[in-house]
């Protein structure tokens, strides 16, 4: 019996560990670079954008915010309120900074909040071979007087007009690309409370515009409702049977809208003092956020916005509008800054979603979450070095500043990665192709911006 008991331990027990990637030869791991930060000018493309309009910040400080949007290593600014700037094309603050976005690697885009034809002329005329998405006017889905049911812009209204200024566009500047409606949430894909969405289809939005944009808010701000969740209102009733998720959500849009690019223009969570969103819970969720609209391949994904606003300028002490920044008045970062910039150093257009299989099986989960499973993405790219794969991982659950201490065994196609921590904020698990193996994890927490090159793991 004792024989058979060993040799069934031979067969059965642990694999050694393997080597840390930290083991691995200097210039090994120099010639695969691990990054907190990339500056814009080093990525060749990719979706993250953020927003500002000149009326956040001072001219004087214009140099300062193009250099944070730079170390944050986005590829897009969509900007508003540029009304008294397109009218000279030699406007000097706008062309001032256009340029010193190009030269940061940043493409900037407009929305144009204003049904004035002449104004839509002059932006074309005087900016369109240099901001080439325009999208025509702001929420027009938005309630009047807080009633939904009466919304600033009927549907066919808002197609009648956008019309004209796709002919204007067709004769003046045919390389401008027209963007809209700029949704308010997409609770206007149901029929309650007012089907703006399928009432502006059928008027024929989709042949007057290039690129669908939308801002899948999630009301109201609250830990518990989740970026997974879908951006509508949850007092009318159930979920529709098309979508429970943010994902079923995306593909149910892409089926009515037709094959166009989807531009998410505004997302963001306000840290107000007096709200319930803290500035943790907001660099958890603007990942969650924004690593979905990258794995559902979403054209433009906006986090909003960059800076927070002057109070005052315009909007009065307190008021959710001054606190959605992921910087301060000075640029001085907050959590989610430095979080989607470790985000944007490690994940670009490059990246192209893996068939590998995952499997993350997850112990000491409390009682409340035990039917709680892992959401992930797994992409895969070799322009590190070596071959890359890149699992981003996290529990969909309501935002905690103390997340219960939760481990879990990951694998990835044959690396089997033990004691792995995973909680509601997303982190980076890599593993790496060397001389036709795969294996040798790095772990990136991104909130916490710290990279563990000294993760144990075996092949299975």
């Amino acid at each position: 019996m004792m024989v058979v008991a060993m040799a069934l331990m031979t067969v059965a027990g642990p694999v050694a560990a393997e080597p840390t990637f930290s083991s691995l030869p200097e210039a090994t791991r120099k010639g695969i670079p691990i990054r907190l930060d990339r500056p814009s000018n080093e990525i060749p493309a990719s979706p993250f954008a953020t927003m500002g309009s000149p009326e956040v910040w001072w001219p004087p400080e214009d140099d300062g915010v193009v250099e944070t949007m730079r170390q944050l290593g986005i590829k897009h600014v969509v900007m508003q309120n540029l009304h008294g700037n397109i009218t000279d094309p030699k406007d000097p603050r706008l062309t001032h900074f256009y340029d010193a976005c190009k030269a940061a690697g940043i493409e900037v885009r407009a929305i144009l909040h204003s049904t004035d034809l002449k104004l839509w002329e002059q932006a074309f005329r005087n900016w369109g071979d240099r901001i080439t998405h325009w999208s025509y006017l702001n929420e027009p889905n938005s309630p009047t007087n807080n009633d939904h049911t009466h919304p600033a812009w009927m549907p066919e209204k808002y197609v009648e007009e956008i019309r004209e200024v796709r002919k204007l566009r067709d004769r003046v500047a045919p390389q401008v690309k027209l963007g809209g409606p700029e949704l308010a949430m997409l609770q206007c894909m149901e029929e309650q409370p007012f089907p703006w969405l399928r009432r502006c289809l059928e008027a024929g939005l989709s042949k007057e515009i290039d690129y669908f944009t939308l801002h899948p808010y999630r009301q109201g701000y609250s830990p518990r409702n989740i970026p997974e969740y879908p951006s509508r209102f949850f007092q009318w009733g159930t979920m529709p049977k098309e979508y429970s998720t943010y994902e079923e959500q995306i593909a149910e849009l892409r089926r009515r809208v037709g094959d166009m690019p989807l531009a998410v223009n505004e997302c963001g969570w306000s840290t107000t003092p007096t709200g319930n969103i803290c500035e943790h819970t907001q660099a958890k969720f603007a990942l969650r956020q924004q690593i979905e609209d990258f794995a559902l391949g979403i054209d433009c994904a906006v986090y909003f916005m960059l800076r927070e606003r002057h109070v005052d300028a315009p909007c009065p002490l307190w008021n959710i509008e001054n606190h959605f920044g992921i910087v301060h008045v000075d640029n001085t970062p907050k959590p989610a800054y430095k979080a989607l910039q470790a985000l944007y150093a490690q994940i670009d257009d490059r990246d192209k979603p893996s068939k590998v299989t995952v499997r993350i099986s997850m112990t000491g989960l409390p009682a409340e979450m035990r039917d709680v499973q892992a959401k992930w993405y797994l992409f895969e790219d070799e322009t590190d070095g070596v071959r890359t794969r890149k699992l981003l991982y996290w529990l969909p659950v309501a935002a905690q500043d103390e997340f219960p201490a939760v481990k879990a065994q990951v694998r990835i196609g044959d690396v089997v990665v033990g004691e792995v921590p995973i909680n509601d904020a997303p982190q980076i698990l890599r593993v790496h192709e060397i001389d036709g193996k795969w294996g040798w994890p790095v772990r990136i927490d991104m909130v916490q911006h710290e990279i563990d090159q000294d993760v144990a793991w075996r092949r299975g």
